[in-house]
């Protein structure tokens, strides 16, 4: 099935508000600014079989640049050649395994990601926590949760566990998860839906892709590099989500202007926030004039070197 809008399905209509006040978008926009950046640090391309798919730093640099006589140090970037995808994947697979046994990161997961070129086409599966320390494209799927109450709409909140590898405690969309190698968006949405909120297929049948935006910052692991597919769910009035799985600690129903003072204020994991806001955006909560209208368009461009 396509990730494009199915037949007998129409894009979930949203509520729409008054911008908040012109200081709260401000510090805002300072938030997000402040952490979607890389360029304190020196990147250098990693090419897999002549392609562009990888950016390090120079701690990771290091770590590959001497690590298989297949790499290349040349001065476009370090290159990676090798007789077939398979053979690609099980190189990077070895190094990543090697580093993590040796405790230069943490966090192996056991759980694979497709690695896709510029034009989408899967390459080869890889560990999902060995994608940051190669700078390498993921994906993910996030839904915005709505309701309307006696007082008014309301967004769904979730609060991560505390024993979460990444952003523990943090507040995160209703609902957040990797794409697994193999999934398409859609199937990713279903699972991770039901397994973080217990949100049933009557109602995620029922979702479409409403926005896709790219994530790019500087992680404790390397480069996080990730294409967030992002779905708006309106929950029916009084229905509670509950987690299944165990990585949600609880679900919070606040006000926009609480949402925004939360993510001022640092709770919200940044992914996160950066989904929020475009919500945030297309509700409009955040003006046409303001300058955080064009950071965030600028989000929902499609990368150079990207799909």
């Amino acid at each position: 099935m396509s990730e494009q809008t199915r037949p007998n399905q129409t894009k979930t209509p949203m509520p729409s508000f008054s911008p908040l006040p012109e200081n709260i978008q401000t510090r805002l926009l300072e938030k997000l600014s402040s952490r979607f950046q890389y360029g304190s640090r020196k990147w250098r391309p990693l090419y897999l079989n002549g392609l562009n798919l990888g950016l390090l730093d120079a701690v990771w640099q290091e770590h590959l640049r001497y690590c298989h006589n297949c790499l290349d140090n040349r001065p476009d970037g370090l290159h990676l050649t090798t007789g077939s995808w398979r053979e690609t994947g099980d190189i990077l697979q070895g190094l990543a395994r090697g580093w993590y046994e040796a405790g230069l990161f943490h966090g192996w997961r056991n759980e694979y990601f497709d690695v896709r070129d510029a034009g989408g086409r899967v390459l080869f599966a890889l560990e999902r926590a060995a994608f940051r320390p190669f700078g390498l494209y993921s994906r993910a799927i996030h839904i915005n949760g709505l309701t309307h109450t006696s007082d008014g709409w309301r967004f769904w909140i979730s609060r991560r566990s505390s024993h979460k590898a990444v952003d523990p405690d943090k507040l995160d969309n209703l609902v957040g998860g990797g794409i697994a190698a193999g999934e398409t968006a859609d199937e990713a949405m279903r699972r991770e839906a039901w397994e973080e909120a217990g949100l049933p297929a009557s109602l995620t049948a029922k979702l479409i892709q409403t926005a896709k935006l790219h994530s790019l910052r500087i992680s404790t692991r390397g480069l996080h590099r990730e294409y967030l597919h992002i779905y708006d769910a309106v929950l029916p009035k009084g229905a509670v989500p509950k987690n299944q799985d165990g990585e949600v600690a609880d679900f919070l129903l606040l006000t926009a202007e609480e949402l925004a003072e939360s993510m001022c204020g640092g709770e919200m994991a940044d992914d996160s926030m950066l989904v929020t806001l475009d919500l945030f955006r297309r509700m409009g909560l955040v003006g046409n004039a303001h300058p955080l209208t064009a950071y965030l368009a600028d989000k929902a461009k499609r990368p150079k070197n990207g799909w």
